[in-house]
């Protein structure tokens, strides 16, 4: 936070705002009253509702709060949320510069305190006291500025503008919220049951005009000047205000604003109307009551909001249409755009209005509207997401009713740790991760690394493997791929740089575990290997088994015990996958005869796509060559605990050793007992870090992990022809379900996003009305006169003798 030399740019940026007022509850309701030309209607019928549980106030404190109070802090709460302001983790300093009207609402609970027995009068001063409009809002949203009550009747919004210019440039806060509210009961203000009121709310988020730009956000409009006074005539407030803007009388078209006499003296409303039909105005080229544009060549649109209050009191601002800004063409890409909201009911009512948004003309860019949900929105416990290409798709998918692609959930109140699952091979395919390895530029150049480190000792470059750059490429790739010298180096490099990536986007893995090669990938992400160091290693571990007799594994439906005596000499099992699946290995004869002849026709067994003898016999005599090549690497204890696939228990000091990798070449895979351990890391959310969705299917079937352990994929089955991008994003987005907050600025990258404006929170009102005054009774002594002289009230009905 700094000041602004007066010598640089002053304008500063009107972006965000909210409003209330009849007939119109919000801005976009006020925007459509001044393109019908009828304006706000006479009569508030919901002034005495708010929503209480959203600011964290009893039912009590609502109902003697002022209803003026209880709708500023609305309006500054959606007009933040237009802003695209997260309160909850900017760390800028933002104030409110506020006031209201004088009403007799204080005087009403007074009257009626014998039927508010938990309140006193203190509590009702504070409750109701015009003194606090300010700073209840700044409390309530956590902002740390200034935060000041202006007064000045009808001028009070546009002098509270002029404050937060003022400490705008001054650098006493980074972004100011600038609104007025008055909130009066209609009839004569005898029944403080009534539920009409007149009046009305408006709210602008202000920001200077370069860090606006910078921060690409939707500017309303500008504000060139401001100025405040007092006088007969605006002339010299309207002046100074010009002269503070540098520009002349005859660019401007004057905005007054009209205050009738009488009771309305003390409304805040004709300026609140008259600065935000400028506002308005100056961005569409109409202003309320004057049908014509009046753009001039060369020259952007400017108004000249006047407004005075009692006792001669005037402000005067100058607003400017907002500048134009190029932007890139519009993409056309795969964007996640999450909902939360504080309860089931607001939620659903958001989904429908963001879709009802999302179909306007013109309708936001996704990718912005994407942006903003991300980074702009507090993330609320009731949360729902949807992944779609375009605004369009978007919205009928929010517009539906149906769920099926808008996965819902309620956030835990920690996040839920995640499980990054490295797969080994079997789900490699020629293009896998080519969405990615195109659009996201970290991912990209990790892969670019692998493929140049790799390039010599394989004989292929890995990019050919990810993005051929024409079929006849991608023939020579699934032909390379079909080898284990090059496919085990291609999904090691692909799930290297998925992990990576996650871990840029936010996602902090808690602990890994990996399936044969997919340890090598955990070990690395974990910090046992560097990277290179470990594509050597994996390199090396493809070249040593390529140079073996070939061999085969098949699936067996059947516990190990089970399967374990029905194993010919020189067949063995290679992996435990489950408590009723497993992969017996060996060389291929073998294994097709154990599979044609399988003694249990009940028992489902079939050949697996490898094609390798992984963990059997066929590996012994690489294992020397192979330990050797890791006693040449510097490990490291983990720094991320790792469950072990040789062991299924959590790895020690040893994962560090030659002797454990040589172990792991050989060794029976227990995945099914690592799946056991990580049953135990409570609440634990499993993520497939990988092509297909093979560790997510076992997780799925093993009974240790029940419905509290999600399971989610990062990348489609090569048999699966849904996106890249949307497979990613679902599982980003089911992250979000659980509590991870992901790094949106990191995932987007350098990108050119925008904030544009979205509906706010939708507020689950209810009605607070003032109780009613109860008339107390007057007591009628009773005389115990036996003479029958009675001596009533006054004397009346008695006859003095």
């Amino acid at each position: 936070m700094h000041a602004i030399d007066p010598a640089d740019d002053t304008r500063i940026a009107v972006i965000g705002t909210a409003a209330r007022f009849p007939g119109a509850t919000d801005f976009d309701g006020y925007r459509q009253q001044l393109l019908r030309g009828d304006g706000p209607g006479p009569v508030l019928h919901d002034a005495h509702t708010f929503d209480n549980g959203y600011f964290g106030l009893s039912p009590g404190e609502a109902l003697i709060t002022d209803p003026q109070a209880r709708m500023l802090l609305e309006c500054v709460a959606h007009a933040l949320q237009d802003a695209a302001v997260d309160t909850s983790r900017t760390d800028a300093v933002i104030g409110v510069y506020a006031g209201g009207g004088t009403t007799s609402y204080a005087a009403g609970l007074r009257r009626g305190i014998r039927q508010l027995p938990n309140a006193d009068d203190w509590q009702i001063r504070i409750a109701t006291g015009l003194d606090f409009l300010a700073s209840r809002p700044a409390y309530k949203l956590g902002l740390t500025g200034p935060a000041v009550t202006v007064q000045g009747a009808g001028a009070t919004v546009l002098i509270a503008v002029h404050h937060a210019v003022q400490a705008l440039l001054a650098g006493d806060c980074d972004i100011a919220v600038a609104g007025a509210v008055t909130v009066r009961p209609a009839a004569d203000g005898r029944d403080p049951a009534d539920r009409a009121s007149v009046g009305g709310c408006g709210v602008l988020v202000l920001k200077p005009l370069g860090a606006a730009l910078a921060d690409g956000d939707h500017i309303r409009a500008v504000v060139r000047g401001t100025a405040v006074g007092r006088g007969d005539t605006s002339d010299r407030v309207a002046l100074r205000a010009r002269a503070v803007a540098g520009v002349a009388a005859d660019t401007i078209v004057p905005v007054t604003a009209v205050t009738p006499g009488g009771a309305a003296a003390t409304d805040t409303t004709a300026g609140v109307t008259a600065l935000l039909g400028a506002v308005l105005g100056v961005a569409s080229g109409t202003l309320p009551g004057d049908a014509d544009d009046w753009r001039v060549p060369g020259r952007p649109r400017r108004a000249g909001v006047d407004a005075s209050g009692p006792f001669g009191v005037r402000a005067h601002v100058v607003v400017e249409e907002p500048p134009v800004t190029a932007r890139p063409e519009p993409e056309t890409s795969w964007q996640l755009l999450p909902l939360s909201a504080r309860s089931e009911s607001a939620l659903d009512e958001l989904t429908t209005r963001l879709g009802d948004a999302l179909v306007r003309d013109p309708a936001p860019p996704l990718p912005d509207a994407a942006w903003t949900l991300q980074t702009g929105r507090t993330a609320e416990e009731h949360r729902r997401f949807v992944v779609a290409r375009t605004s369009a798709e978007a919205a009928a998918v929010l517009r539906s009713g149906r769920r099926r692609r808008t996965p819902t959930g309620r956030a835990p109140g920690e996040p839920r740790p995640v499980v990054f699952t490295f797969p080994g091979q079997g789900g490699q395919h020629v293009g896998m991760a080519r969405g990615l390895y195109r659009t996201h530029a970290g991912f990209r150049a990790d892969i670019d690394a692998a493929a140049e480190l790799a390039r010599e000792p394989l004989g292929v470059d890995l990019r050919s493997i990810v993005d051929p750059v024409d079929e006849a490429a991608a023939e020579r790739a699934r032909e390379a791929l079909s080898t284990i010298a090059v496919g085990q180096p291609a999904v090691f490099a692909v799930e290297y740089a998925l992990a990576k990536a996650l871990l840029r986007w936010g996602v902090r893995p808690a602990a890994v575990v990996g399936h044969s090669l997919g340890a090598y990938a955990a070990a690395c992400a974990a910090g046992v290997f560097t990277f290179p160091d470990a594509l050597a290693l994996v390199v090396e571990r493809g070249r040593l088994l390529q140079s073996l007799p070939s061999g085969s594994m098949a699936a067996v439906g059947l516990p190990e015990d089970e399967v374990q005596p029905l194993l010919p000499e020189g067949l063995g099992i290679g992996a435990v996958n489950g408590p009723e699946q497993v992969a017996v290995s060996g060389p291929t004869a073998l294994v097709e005869r154990f599979v044609r002849e399988f003694p249990r026709p009940d028992t489902e067994v079939k050949l697996l796509k490898i094609a390798t003898a992984g963990h059997s016999a066929l590996v012994e005599p690489a294992l020397d060559a192979f330990e050797e090549y890791v006693s040449g690497l510097r490990l490291r204890a983990p720094r991320i605990p790792v469950v072990s696939d040789t062991t299924g228990a959590w790895a020690g000091e040893e994962i560090a050793t030659p002797a454990y990798w040589r172990a792991h070449m050989r060794r029976t895979v227990r995945y099914s007992d690592a799946l056991g351990s990580l049953a135990g890391l409570d609440r634990a959310v499993l993520l497939e870090v990988g092509p297909g969705l093979t560790l997510t299917s076992l997780a799925r079937r093993h009974p240790a992990l029940t419905e509290d352990h999600p399971m989610f994929q990062t990348l489609p089955h090569p048999a699966d022809d849904t996106a890249e991008a949307q497979v990613l994003l679902t599982a980003l987005g089911n992250l979000w379900l659980e509590g991870t907050e992901p790094d949106w600025a990191a995932f987007h990258g350098d990108r050119d996003r925008r904030r544009v404006p979205l509906p706010g929170h939708p507020f689950q009102r209810q009605e607070f009305l003032p109780p009613v005054p109860v008339p107390v009774p007057v007591p009628v002594p009773v005389s115990d006169d036996r003479s029958g002289v009675g001596a009533g009230v006054g004397g009346a009905g008695a006859e003095v003798r």
